[in-house]
């Protein structure tokens, strides 16, 4: 029944209805409030990762530099939204140092922080999971295309699938 609602968007959630209407506050990587219905109308590569993590995380990152890459080649303009798995690990400051370190200043990166609550929903909607093993945050390698009116479109499931497949 749910997923019958799901599909006809009848009854449910403005978060599960697109990526662009996530429930909940989001600050992004100076700690400004982050309005994820500005995203409408462009494509958008969408992750969630952990700061500290050093193996999924920077591949993804790697990946998504790579997608950058591409599209810049073939003159595509996309998003590239980066999600803080652990708020209490990854806040603003931190990703803004992230950003820096990692040259990853163009206005088309986004680094954002929600709270535990949020970041499961959006987690679950771009269908990553995410569990703590003692001071880790482990999780899926997932790396999302979200369309321009918030469904996802294309996903890259492990490191060594062509990232062209999240080109629009």
């Amino acid at each position: 029944m749910a997923l019958a609602l799901a599909l006809c968007g009848v009854g449910v959630p403005a978060y599960a209805q697109g990526l662009y209407s996530p429930a909940g506050i989001w600050l992004d990587d100076q700690g400004r409030t982050f309005n994820w219905q500005g995203l409408r109308g462009d494509y958008s590569v969408v992750n969630l990762a952990y700061g500290a993590c050093r193996r999924v995380c920077s591949t993804s990152l790697r990946i998504m530099e790579q997608v950058q890459r591409s599209a810049d080649a073939r003159r595509l303009s996309l998003n590239f939204i980066v999600v803080a798995i652990d708020p209490e690990l990854d806040r603003p400051a931190d990703w803004a140092a992230f950003r820096v370190d990692h040259k990853l200043t163009r206005g088309n990166w986004q680094f954002l922080c929600g709270d535990r609550s949020s970041i499961q929903r959006l987690a679950n909607r771009l269908g990553v999971r995410y569990w703590h093993y003692g001071d880790h945050v482990l999780h899926d390698f997932r790396i999302v295309l979200v369309a321009p009116d918030g469904r996802l479109v294309a996903a890259l499931n492990a490191p060594d699938e062509d990232p062209r497949l999240l080109l629009p």
